[in-house]
């Protein structure tokens, strides 16, 4: 029983209002609702389970108020100098009856379509059924008023009116009284098939068979995937505990009865998954299906050996810690419906075995786990989390390899400008400075061949060896100068010192910033060719004497 009917309200004499904020402001709506009629009760709904909860019922003394307020209902009433604060008033025979009874008609169709399964009939054939006996039942509630109407009309005798006429005149002057015969009136009685006309019934019925017609394709078109039993398992079919989550799916769904379940389990099996359920007859319930698969292919591990299994998942080398705790709900799944475990004790075994099985230690101390297992959160909540964090450090790394990558490109920058630097120096080698270091090179030949002319001297005059340890030494020096000054006269090719994109000096082309000079790149790099070739005309006659080396 609801909260109106505990409450004996008269329905028809009540009005209800929504969006009572218990304040003064109430006093308002309440004092143009007494304009219209004598207030009885107020009562407000305090029961949070009703459909009306927070709302006032207000009960007139007599129906002329509600009968007054119907044209403006529902009226939503403002309160002054409050815009923001307003009040529906709408009439509690019309809500009540619209929420009590929709759940009434869904709770009665509910039936019917249980009553459909257990007798073993369509739904359509039921459903007319009840709407034929509720013609019926509506046929005899009208007739029995109107019998009992005619039969006390038939009863009462109706007078008839005096005709001022001679012969009715002298009876009644002789005392002589004619008994008039009672008179039977008929009132014209309202058939169901006015209120109700049959092309109205015929599209109801159209309505409600063509819904469930819906209801039967939708059954048909859903597909599951099939399942063989096969070892190794194929890629177009799903393991035995998917797709027996679908089937307890099946089973819990109203709408479909025992054998239209028992027609997909044999449609999505496949051999020799469908060679252990060929002994059953085609009556055989969906149980007996899932009974003998279990024994086939369900799990055979005992709970506790699963719960040990579980205690026993860590994480692997490279494993994201929310891929790790799928693997432990799976784990712990399975030693649930096994009994190793009650079910109220998910989380908390969930929670503790992921401390204890992460490696992931910052993890663990940043979102404060271990202190969590007093109150530990649900799978979807510790899941949410995880995955959370893990975003977060990803985005964390990312940012720091974009930063140390940019510092390394500056770097680089830098030192290819100092090598700008060394190049923008090196036209001060011109052909004055080749010109000496060719003379250099003469002078040392030159001093080269008469210490080779007093080796040989002091070799036939038999001289100290001390002396000839020293030509050797200084011999040794000259050479060692030599190989120097041919180094310099070698790495002395006049290069680039100029931009090649701006033709200015002291900066390279890739970090250039200026506009594109075209005709300075050009002049310099005529300049540039002028001084190689004059290097090149002048090294000529150096590589000649390459006895020397």
């Amino acid at each position: 029983m609801d909260f109106v009917q505990r409450s004996g309200v008269k329905i028809p004499n009540a009005v209800i209002v929504s969006g009572i904020t218990k304040s003064e402001k109430d006093e308002e709506v309440l004092e143009f609702l007494k304009k219209y009629g004598g207030v009885k009760t107020l009562l407000p709904v305090d029961d949070a389970t009703s459909e009306f909860h927070q709302n006032l019922i207000v009960e007139y003394s007599s129906g002329s108020a509600v009968e007054a307020l119907e044209p403006l209902m529902p009226y939503k009433y403002v309160a002054e100098g409050e815009p923001n604060v307003s009040y529906c008033v709408r009439a509690l025979a019309s809500v009540y009856t619209a929420k009590v009874g929709e759940g009434v008609t869904k709770s009665y169709l509910a039936e019917l379509k249980g009553l459909a399964k257990l007798s073993g009939k369509t739904y359509e054939e039921v459903l007319k059924e009840m709407i034929s006996q509720i013609c019926e039942t509506t046929e005899n509630t009208d007739e029995a008023p109107s019998v009992l109407h005619d039969s006390i009309v038939d009863e009462t005798p109706i007078p008839q009116p005096q005709l001022l006429s001679g012969p009715s005149r002298v009876s009644s002057d002789q005392g002589v009284s004619t008994p008039v015969p009672p008179l039977r009136v008929q009132k014209p009685s309202i058939v169901i098939s006015d209120v109700n006309p049959p092309e109205v019934q015929k599209v109801v019925v159209e309505h409600i068979l063509r819904k469930d017609d819906i209801g039967s394709q939708i059954h048909s078109s859903m597909r599951i995937r099939s399942f063989s039993g096969k070892t190794p398992r194929p890629n177009n079919e799903t393991d035995y505990e998917t797709w027996r989550s679908h089937i307890e799916l099946l089973l819990s769904d109203p709408s479909m009865t025992h054998l239209q379940v028992s027609r997909k389990i044999l449609e999505n099996l496949l051999p020799p998954a469908v060679d252990v359920v060929k002994c059953l007859s085609p009556s055989a319930p969906p149980v007996a299906y899932l009974q003998l698969l279990d024994s086939a292919f369900g799990a055979v591990e005992d709970g506790e050996e699963l719960f040990a299994q579980f205690m026993n998942t860590l994480q692997d080398p490279g494993e994201k810690p929310s891929a790790f705790l799928h693997r432990l709900q799976l784990a712990l799944n399975l030693a649930v419906k096994r009994g190793g475990i009650p079910p109220d004790d998910v989380d908390k075994h969930l929670l503790k075995q992921f401390c204890r099985g992460c490696w992931d230690s910052g993890l663990l101390s940043s979102l404060q786990l271990e202190h969590k297992k007093n109150c530990p959160p649900s799978f979807s909540e510790l899941l949410l989390m995880l995955r959370t964090e893990e975003d977060r450090q990803a985005a964390k790394v990312d940012r720091m390899k974009k930063h140390i990558g940019s510092s390394k490109r500056v770097s680089v920058h830098a030192q290819s400008s100092c090598v700008c630097a060394g190049v923008r120096e090196s036209p001060q080698c011109g052909p004055k400075a080749i010109e000496e270091l060719q003379k250099q090179i003469a002078s040392l030949q030159s001093q080269l061949a008469s210490f080779a002319s007093q080796e040989k001297l002091s070799e036939r005059a038999h001289k100290k060896p001390v002396k000839k340890t020293t030509c050797k030494s200084k011999m040794d020096n000259t050479h060692q100068e030599v190989h120097r000054l041919a180094g310099v006269k070698q790495t002395g090719r006049p290069r680039p010192w100029y931009c090649f994109h701006c033709g200015e000096d002291g900066h390279i082309a890739t970090s250039c910033t200026n506009p594109a000079n075209s005709a300075l790149v050009i002049e310099k790099k005529k300049q540039l060719e002028r001084r190689q070739h004059a290097w090149e005309s002048q090294s000529c006659p150096s590589d000649s004497s390459s006895p020397l080396n």
